[in-house]
């Protein structure tokens, strides 16, 4: 992928154009002007402070229930830890990682750098020789200690819910 077509039917001429072309396609900016009341609602809610006392820090078996069901081989974040790396630290160090984790439901953390993705744009299904940025869907693949820590917050919450 090098080369796309912009919307004025011209292409883009070296791949910083193209890039920043797929940039605009796959992560618009968030502009408030388009924003429901829905939308304005929950950018509210999440501005408040959080005030839930009645958490639970995640016990030392919730914490090993979900890492013997993550996937070792599932593709790792920009920082290039496996799924199977946790596990094997995890092995080797199963109370200082439920401590990170605790600590992190505790302060309602959720550290940057696990936060941060690489993204991939892939081709639509059908599509694969289109030079029509529209037809490239962002794949984000993030820290897999976040992606851990994603997996037991949504347990949590489904459990509640």
């Amino acid at each position: 992928m090098t080369t796309l077509q912009k919307p004025k039917g011209t292409k883009t001429a070296d791949m910083t154009e193209t890039l920043d072309l797929m940039l605009e396609h796959l992560i618009p900016e968030d502009n408030p002007q388009y924003h429901t009341d829905y939308h304005r609602t929950i950018i509210r809610l999440t501005e408040q402070p959080i005030d839930t006392p009645d958490d639970k820090a995640f016990t030392q078996d919730e914490v090993t229930q979900e890492m013997e069901g993550f996937k070792p081989k599932k593709a790792p974040g920009p920082d290039g830890i496996t799924g199977g790396f946790i596990q094997q630290v995890y092995k080797g160090l199963p109370k200082a990682m439920t401590a990170i984790y605790k600590e992190c439901l505790k302060t309602v953390c959720f550290p940057t750098n696990w936060k941060r993705a690489t993204i991939l744009p892939i081709t639509k299904p059908g599509r694969e020789d289109s030079i029509d940025p529209t037809n490239y869907r962002p794949i984000s693949m993030i820290s897999t200690v976040g992606k851990f820590l994603e997996k037991l917050l949504i347990k949590r919450i489904m459990h509640n819910l």
